[in-house]
């Protein structure tokens, strides 16, 4: 998602600090970082990581598809399997009916049909083919600004994690709260994270809101 799909939805980061050797550092990053295939034997569902920009299958990261100085140009990508509740649900009860059958019982414990359970629910998603999510990322290194086209609190916290770890960037959202922390000092933050809404009305507003809260 992005501007390369005709997305205008993002959220700015200002980058607080980023390796002298950027160009160098975030390639090897992007190699670093690549999004890999999900781990069903370590027990998850889902992988996140870096791909190209306008290929979110490719991972290989070269200069040449992820430099344009003063821009840097790649993918977020978030993949997810997901196995249908419905359909989980006949084949638990497909696999409970040929386990008794086996066993000739009539009944099984229901720790051992949670155990069951989870085995079809493994090997439903060895077989299943993972949504993928790819998030457009624009970094100008000449003004500092990243922008990740995303608005999604959990896209977001993923990328923040991965920035640090592996590019070696520290952002800070360009909201309201980040300006704030940018520009003012411990006690005027905490005043402003005190003002009340009536602050910001204007002069004679008070009244007006005064006369409508009374009628």
């Amino acid at each position: 998602m992005g501007f390369n799909q005709n997305s205008i939805s993002y959220t700015t980061y200002e980058v607080l600090q980023a390796p002298p050797d950027w160009k160098e550092a975030v390639v090897e990053g992007l190699r670093q970082g690549r999004i890999y295939a999900i781990d069903i034997d370590a027990g998850r569902d889902k992988a996140a990581g870096f791909a190209v920009f306008d290929d979110p299958l490719n991972t290989e990261f070269e200069p040449e598809n992820c430099v344009f100085d003063p821009l840097v140009l790649f993918s977020f990508r978030m993949d997810k399997l997901t196995v249908p509740a419905s359909t989980l649900k006949l084949y638990i009860r497909r696999r409970v009916q040929e386990n008794l059958a086996a066993t000739r019982r009539e009944k099984m414990p229901r720790q051992e049909r949670d155990e069951l359970a989870e085995m079809v629910r493994t090997d439903l998603l060895r077989r299943a083919i993972p949504a993928i999510s790819g998030t457009d990322v624009v970094w100008d290194t000449a003004s500092g600004r990243l922008r990740l086209f995303s608005t999604s609190a959990v896209v977001c916290e993923e990328f923040l994690i991965r920035a640090r770890e592996f590019l070696q960037l520290e952002l800070r959202a360009m909201n309201t709260v980040g300006v704030l922390e940018r520009y003012l000092d411990e006690r005027d933050l905490h005043e402003a994270y005190h003002l009340l809404p009536a602050t910001f009305l204007a002069p004679g507003a008070n009244g007006i809101v005064r006369q409508k809260e009374e009628f």
